[in-house]
């Protein structure tokens, strides 16, 4: 990530329960009503402030329920997006490249927090992989490459717990610095499709 060259990595995605590019979580999600500042969600994602700032500037990983406007403001993140940045560290640590972990973002950021339980992110070492189910992972597994995986549900679990224990806002009675009526997980939706669009267009330009 410091300017040493990654190799470039494919990414496939076995999306079973949503549309591929439909970046709109289901109509059935749980309303978002605790925000956590970002020395909170970067301490459990396991990641530094510095990072949790570098990928927020560079919107890589953005607070979907407060961002920042400047110097000065405070960001809020929500349950789903401290999953999305722990997600993310792992990735990043395994050797896959920002490029292939922004697509990642992408895909689990269609999901609503409640389905990111049950999803496992496995590669192959050329590919990753998004696994819903064990016949999925056991496919991988009988490929006879080496593979590790994410789970994501995993993850899920320990970051609930975590939270238990951290300082929170409670969106009920504060609400959420939004420029619409949206719910906060759509928003985050369409900022992620609006950097997607832009990538493909500026690959396409290439």
């Amino acid at each position: 990530m410091d300017g040493e060259a990654e190799p470039t990595m494919r990414l496939h995605l076995h999306v079973s329960h949503a549309v591929q590019g439909e970046l709109f979580p289901s109509a059935d999600a749980q309303p978002v009503t605790r925000g956590y500042r970002g020395t909170v969600a970067s301490k459990v994602a396991g990641i530094t402030y510095r990072q949790l700032d570098y990928w927020a500037r560079k919107q890589i990983v953005e607070p979907s329920i407060t961002p920042s406007h400047g110097s000065g403001s405070r960001r809020l993140y929500s349950f789903k997006d401290v999953v999305i940045l722990a997600v993310s560290k792992r990735l990043l640590d395994a050797g896959i490249n920002l490029q292939n972990v922004t697509t990642a973002i992408g895909f689990l950021a269609q999901r609503t927090p409640e389905q990111l339980a049950g999803i496992t992110i496995m590669c192959d070492g050329q590919n990753v992989h998004e696994c819903t189910d064990s016949e999925q992972m056991v496919a991988l597994l009988q490929s006879g490459r080496a593979v590790f995986g994410v789970s994501v549900g995993s993850l899920w679990h320990q970051i609930k717990e975590a939270l238990e224990h951290e300082e929170y806002v409670d969106l009920t009675k504060t609400p959420a610095s939004t420029d619409t009526n949206r719910p906060i997980d759509d928003i985050a939706a369409i900022r992620m499709r609006k950097k997607l669009e832009s990538r493909r267009k500026s690959r396409a330009a290439a």
